[in-house]
């Protein structure tokens, strides 16, 4: 078991009468989560906060850069093992308005990444379900990019992206050992895999087998459930004064997180924000973000891409139960 022992410790165990969830859905990010979200928040006998709460990585600096907060020569960051009791009873805060006889739920598009989580989710004592999203690795890594791009965390286009910060957008995309990591922890019987083209090729086939591994009655979803799930992405008019006002505003991209952490965190001087705040808003006058197709990718990127992922993933269909070779990358054969 490749944990660390610092990752072992009894702080990560649920106190006794924590209400965990019955299930969580584990990424991958621009895969769907959101989809089936979504589709599950529908249904009369499940619950799910509204926002990702990453709990069970909250501590890991490679998916969470931005909760650690350095100034002064001091560092902040999520550390449980400061104060437990206050992490756990803030994880619980998100459950407090379940019903009682519903299933709870929760998502998550760092926990597939995360070297730690599917540890922590497995020291459980309830059986929690895992719900893991996967897409055609090299369109989910495009999308990622454009994510990125409109929230101030890229710096370059996609191929100057991939040349000098690769982990940025593909890392993502590997599956296979993220996957391979999930099953030493949490019994495959335990694991559904939601294909997103599986999914928008038969909407409702999917969703019946989603139902079924959730113990949930399909036929209780509301009427018209399966309509209207994509999200479309939102494009800035230039990329290059996108990519400038990123640059620019670097320093001040943990502004988003500094109140959404189980501890407060003060390293923003007032000036500061307010600089940051009048260049975002001049930006979004300037060059606006809109809701439209994304760019189509350079093809000779696609076919370099599609060529890395066919080879670093081979084996993943056996796992998961699909031929996703043949569903993913027929086009480049």
């Amino acid at each position: 078991m490749n944990i660390s022992k610092s990752l072992q410790t009894h702080e990560w165990i649920a106190p006794k009468g924590t209400r965990l969830p019955d299930f969580i859905i584990c990424g991958a990010m621009k895969c769907g989560t959101s989809t089936v979200h979504a589709l599950l928040n529908k249904h009369p006998r499940i619950y799910i906060p509204n926002c990702e709460i990453n709990f069970f990585d909250i501590d890991d600096i490679f998916q969470h850069p931005d909760f650690f907060f350095q100034e002064d020569n001091h560092w902040t960051w999520p550390n449980i093992s400061n104060n437990s009791k206050e992490f756990w009873k803030w994880y619980q805060n998100f459950f407090y308005d379940a019903p009682e006889n519903c299933l709870i739920g929760e998502d998550s598009t760092c926990y597939l990444p995360s070297s730690r989580a599917s540890y922590r989710i497995a020291l459980q004592t309830k059986a929690i379900k895992v719900i893991i999203c996967l897409r055609q690795p090299t369109f989910r890594a495009y999308s990622q990019y454009w994510h990125m791009l409109r929230t101030g965390r890229a710096f370059f286009d996609f191929e100057d992206t991939i040349r000098f910060t690769p982990t940025y957008v593909l890392e993502r995309s590997m599956y296979l050992s993220q996957i391979r990591e999930f099953i030493k922890h949490i019994p495959r019987k335990r694991i559904f895999f939601f294909v997103l083209e599986e999914f928008l090729a038969n909407k409702e086939h999917t969703v019946k087998k989603l139902a079924k591994f959730l113990s949930l009655n399909y036929d209780d979803f509301p009427e018209g459930v399966l309509d209207g799930h994509a999200n479309r992405a939102r494009i800035p008019r230039s990329v290059k004064l996108q990519v400038f006002k990123n640059r620019m505003l670097r320093p001040f991209g943990k502004m988003y997180y500094q109140h959404r952490l189980p501890f407060s965190v003060k390293t923003m001087e007032k000036k500061g924000l307010i600089f940051a705040e009048f260049v975002n808003k001049l930006h979004d006058k300037v060059n606006p973000s809109k809701p439209r197709s994304i760019p189509k990718m350079n093809p000779a990127t696609k076919e370099f891409l599609d060529r890395y992922f066919r080879t670093e993933l081979k084996g993943l269909g056996d796992i998961v139960g699909t031929d996703l070779d043949l569903l993913w990358f027929r086009e480049s054969s």
